[in-house]
């Protein structure tokens, strides 16, 4: 296995970089989240064949910047372009003021704050618990 070191960044806001060079072609975005991986010791990386490449992370890995909701089951739509169907509960999670849902790892994608007011609709308190219950 290769392992390359070149300097990706996934910035809190959900941008991604490449050494000082923000990453803008959306495909390409796509095929590197489709292809990021969590090390147990919580650090990420992207594996591509027999290449890996480390990836730093500010805040989490993934952003939900849309969401689909012409059609049931709801789609979250990715800075990064990948799509998560909202066909199961959620819980909803706070650092600070800011609202995180879970993806592939606990916590690990951030609701950009259109996405948390449209499915601010949608919440289900439970005691000091939040749930998403999108419709069926």
């Amino acid at each position: 296995m290769n392992v390359l070191v070149q300097d990706i960044t996934i910035k809190a806001d959900g941008k991604w970089y490449f050494g000082q060079a923000e990453m803008f072609r959306r495909q390409i975005l796509n095929i590197l989240a489709k292809n990021l991986h969590r090390k147990t010791d919580g650090s990420y990386y992207i594996k591509m064949e027999n290449d890996e490449n480390p990836v730093i992370v500010e805040d989490v890995p993934y952003l939900a910047t849309g969401i689909i909701d012409k059609e049931t089951p709801f789609k979250l739509v990715f800075h990064d372009l990948q799509e998560m169907v909202l066909d199961h509960e959620l819980k909803l999670f706070f650092k600070g003021d800011v609202p995180y849902i879970t993806y592939k790892w606990d916590g690990d994608t951030r609701l950009s704050r259109g996405v948390y007011w449209k499915l601010s609709q949608y919440f289900d308190f439970r005691g000091e618990e939040v749930f998403i219950v999108p419709p069926q």
